[in-house]
């Protein structure tokens, strides 16, 4: 009897256990990028209330929206050749040639993550930047935005599974899951006269896609066949 139910057992143990591989082996091989996306606001001053923009004593910031996908877990933030254009950079710097003194200001900038959605505590983060610098006419002085360049982690769990608007990631189609990525913004020098990009960066982006319902249909389908069949020996086996 012993025997019996250990052989109707084994097979129902072995597929459940090949079906739950197939569904982890799935969501496994969609455990990679993340897309990305945001905007920027800042201001000056102490206790400050970031904005579209702000201006101190002739060094302007201009805010700025970004989008994109990562590679290898990594997304470069700014840099663009036309800086003024604040788009995928943390917004833009903008010096006029006036002269002026910078040390000792204050500069806040406010990140705000469209996507991934479900991000847990809070899909914004604030840095502060102290300036230093003096300007006395073209080509003489300049500031420097010295940020607090620590990461900040973010963690979320996003299951609005849209298409990647970037055209996806081969074997991944969507940018829903669970996941986690770094960020951290760069200093920033720049001379009288000048227009420059606010950078930053995303490290150690990754995901684990939410399985499709397709395949939690077919999991669910296996289950149910594997089942019946159990039942089927069992009925048989009491000469049913």
């Amino acid at each position: 009897m012993t025997h019996r139910i250990l052989a109707m057992v084994k097979p129902l143990a072995l597929s459940i256990l090949a079906i739950a591989f197939l569904a982890l082996a799935q969501g496994e091989a969609r455990a990679d990028e993340v897309f990305i996306a945001g905007n920027t606001a800042g201001c000056f001053g102490a206790g400050c209330t970031p904005g579209a923009s702000a201006t101190y004593l002739g060094l302007t910031y201009s805010n700025a929206t970004f989008a994109g996908t990562t590679a290898s877990g990594f997304r470069g933030l700014g840099g663009n050749p036309n800086p003024g254009s604040n788009f995928n950079n943390l917004g833009s710097f903008s010096l006029s040639t006036a002269p002026n003194v910078y040390t000792g200001q204050s500069f806040t900038l406010l990140v705000t993550f469209t996507a991934p959605q479900g991000i847990n505590g809070s899909d914004q983060a604030t840095f502060t930047a102290l300036l230093t610098g003096t300007v006395r006419s073209d080509n003489q002085g300049g500031v420097l935005l010295d940020f607090n360049n620590r990461r900040l982690l973010f963690t979320f769990v996003d299951t609005n599974c849209e298409p990647d608007p970037t055209g996806g990631v081969p074997g991944q189609k969507t940018t829903c899951g669970t996941g986690s990525f770094f960020f951290s913004v760069n200093d920033l020098a720049i001379d009288p006269g000048q227009t420059a990009s606010l950078t930053g960066q995303i490290t150690g982006a990754q995901q684990s896609t939410v399985p499709e319902p397709a395949t939690m249909i077919l999991l669910g389908t296996g289950l149910t066949g594997i089942a019946a069949g159990v039942r089927r020996r069992r009925n048989k086996a009491a000469g049913k």
